[in-house]
């Protein structure tokens, strides 16, 4: 049986970027795909358990995360690069088949496009937190922008470049623990509020914890701070410096369907989901996700695989196993 200690680490030239890759098992390969603000740590609990269920579980730090350089330019963090980074992974391990493709957040996003680029790449797709959502007639900064008019969204406050990554990467701790939290944890009232009027950031309006939450080890959290204290924050908000681009270029694919197998997990009080529950979500991708599981994880928030690692590893192994 494996364990935590038995992943390993290769440093790959992947499309270009030297990439970290963590790596563990034998057999089909199973390609792990990040969010933010995490890095391939977020899917350990989950490489050990699909490695002992017979799979090559490979998680690499995304281009601008941990130890995988980052891009040269914002602009680089577009779809098609990124895909391409992942088409290339699946061609290094995985040369002869199709993988089995998980994403949590922006993992999920990057899944949820990969997957409609590159179909022949994907034979399974699981995918935690982030719904495929029908395409909008607009870029999606437009919408925000039009919809929260003079309150604080942070997807906004990402846009312009320097801002952001220059509150983060003078504390850290502060965005980590303040974002590392469950759905119950009590908090001080924030130090900010909506308004943009108000100025300031985002960590002065999330308030901070009154505790950590069981599940945020200090072994967790001082991985994490060791890693962005090396990449930095830049890379990852790049990502959403990028929206409104890939809009733009998945526009001609709006209407494609996903037809591999896909399972949707999802914690009930995570935000992304905005309170829609199983039959909701169902309703919302079934038109383009024909061949589709979903599993809810009650009171379990944004971070479910770390918040209920035995519940999302049980719900995996459960698909897999189907027929």
């Amino acid at each position: 049986m494996y364990c935590l200690d038995d992943i390993r680490f290769e440093q790959q030239q992947i499309s270009g970027l030297s990439t970290r890759i963590a790596r563990v098992g034998t057999g089909p390969v199973a390609l792990f795909i990040h969010g933010w603000p995490e890095c391939w740590y977020s899917w350990r609990q989950q490489m050990v358990a699909l490695a002992n269920a017979g799979y090559t579980a490979v998680a690499p730090d995304m281009p601008g995360f941990g130890e995988t350089e980052a891009l040269a330019q914002i602009d680089d963090y577009n779809v098609t690069r990124i895909a391409g980074f992942m088409q290339e992974l699946v061609a290094h391990y995985s040369p002869d088949a199709p993988v089995l493709l998980i994403g949590h957040d922006w993992g999920a996003i990057n899944s949820w496009q990969f997957v409609q680029l590159h179909p022949e790449c994907v034979e399974q797709l699981i995918i935690m937190s982030v719904p495929l959502r029908p395409v909008a007639d607009v870029p999606p900064i437009e919408f925000l922008r039009s919809y929260f008019k003079d309150q604080f969204f942070y997807q906004i406050y990402f846009q312009e470049p320097g801002v952001a990554e220059a509150e983060f990467d003078a504390d850290p701790e502060g965005i980590l623990r303040a974002l590392y939290c469950s759905p119950d944890t009590p908090r001080h009232p924030p130090l900010l509020g909506k308004s943009l009027s108000e100025g300031g950031g985002w960590i002065g309006r999330l308030g901070v914890p009154k505790e950590q939450p069981a599940w945020l080890t200090d072994e967790m959290l001082a991985y994490y701070l060791n890693a962005y204290r090396h990449s930095g924050f830049a890379g990852g908000i790049n990502y959403y410096r990028n929206l409104d681009e890939n809009w733009r270029r998945l526009l001609p694919l709006r209407e494609s369907k996903i037809t591999c197998p896909v399972l949707f997990i999802a914690g009930t009080a995570d935000m992304v989901i905005q309170g829609m529950g199983a039959d909701a979500l169902r309703e919302m991708m079934a038109p383009r996700v024909p061949h589709l599981d979903i599993v809810m994880l009650p009171k379990i928030g944004h971070w479910l695989q770390n918040e209920a690692p035995e519940a999302v590893n049980e719900a995996m192994l459960r698909f897999l196993q189907q027929p």
